[in-house]
């Protein structure tokens, strides 16, 4: 099975869930993109996330990749206090994948990877199981993310540290 072809698996399995996607190309690399709906407390919370592949020929192997933005126009005066209090989270709270901030665009996203072995049917399994739980950090981390994103802080003691 191509890496096309998963992506379009994947796109059916969201389409199955009610969630909007886009199976597009980006420099020339199949990219699923996936409007999440329902993140955090409230469930009022959304998020983008693009899917695709890496090639690992050295290992004869694919590289599944989740990265999803979060948080959009950080405060260019909060950049350095967010990646810290980020780097912080991360080490506390996040179990899978990890959040970062994306400077140039002044954003934070989340990004997972996991290296694919097995066969095809293996590789639908592994990027559905994946793709929960991602989504399941993403809703467990959202509101903390967006109190991040705006310099508050997530631990009630005054740091992010």
């Amino acid at each position: 099975m191509t890496q096309l072809q998963l992506l379009e698996k994947l796109d059916a399995f969201f389409a199955e869930v009610g969630l909007d996607t886009l199976l597009t190309n980006v420099r020339g690399i199949p990219v699923l993109k996936v409007t999440l709906k329902g993140l955090g407390e409230k469930k009022d919370g959304g998020a983008l996330s693009e899917i695709n592949f890496l090639d690992c020929p050295s290992l004869d192997a694919s590289v599944f990749q989740i990265f999803t933005t979060v948080a959009l126009n950080i405060d260019r005066d909060n950049l350095e206090e967010c990646e810290l209090a980020l780097n912080s989270y991360n080490l506390k709270n996040t179990y899978i994948g990890a959040f970062h901030v994306y400077e140039p665009y002044r954003q934070i996203y989340h990004r997972y990877t996991q290296l694919f072995s097995g066969n095809d049917v293996a590789h639908v399994m592994q990027a559905k199981t994946a793709v929960e739980a991602v989504v399941s950090q993403l809703a467990d981390s959202y509101d903390d993310i967006l109190k991040i994103a705006a310099g508050a802080s997530v631990y009630g003691d005054g740091e992010n540290k």
